[in-house]
């Protein structure tokens, strides 16, 4: 017989083995001396939840002894539904009402909280670019996300909230509170400096 000799060790159909469907299986393949070289794991998947609403941004109670009430409420569930979004694709909107739901935000609270929301949403371009003006020594996407979220809620209330917007330094005050509940240790003072760039 002419020719190399064949691997007893290599099957004569590399395909499959045994009663596993060829259709169904990927094709093993062999090292020289006819092993099997085993298939490469499945990259992990990302984990996220399937439900908008089930990121919870755990308050830091040693920093602030109370839930966030009123307007402030409003504006911690709007980042949160906007940090969301970002972080799972979920709809911000969609992870804002069942946020609202989870914590029993008020009608009106409610309202108020997706017109931040949407002003964010549409406008979110306009505000990076506002950011990058006003933290140049940081690049918008290297900004921390709960930071970046925070700005842009506080950004977007002061350029296009309503005829019932809050004066300008409590706006900024509360983009500070909601980085010390939220944020991490250097949340608040990258925030305030960031809004007193704004504030002059």
């Amino acid at each position: 017989m002419t020719g190399a000799p064949q691997n007893p060790r290599k099957p004569s159909n590399p395909r499959y083995q045994g009663n596993i469907n060829p259709d169904d299986a990927a094709p093993r393949r062999y090292d020289e001396r006819g092993d099997d070289i085993p298939l490469p794991e499945p990259p992990p998947e990302t984990l996220s939840p399937q439900t908008p609403g089930l990121i919870h941004m755990e308050p830091d109670f040693e920093t602030e002894s109370e839930t966030p009430t009123g307007r402030r409420a409003a504006r911690a569930a709007a980042v949160q539904a906007l940090y969301e979004a970002e972080s799972t694709g979920h709809p911000a909107t969609t992870a804002l009402e069942q946020i609202a739901e989870r914590d029993g935000l008020e009608k009106d609270l409610q309202a108020f909280a997706l017109r931040l929301v949407e002003a964010v949403e549409m406008n979110r371009l306009t505000l990076d670019d506002r950011l990058a003006v006003l933290a140049p020594a940081r690049p918008v996407a290297r900004i921390d996300r709960v930071d970046r979220t925070i700005l842009r809620l506080a950004l977007a209330e002061l350029a296009f909230e309503g005829d019932d917007e809050a004066p300008p330094a409590v706006i900024a005050n509360e983009a500070v509170e909601i980085a010390r509940l939220y944020g991490s240790e250097t949340s608040p003072r990258f925030v305030n400096g960031v809004l007193g760039t704004v504030l002059g």
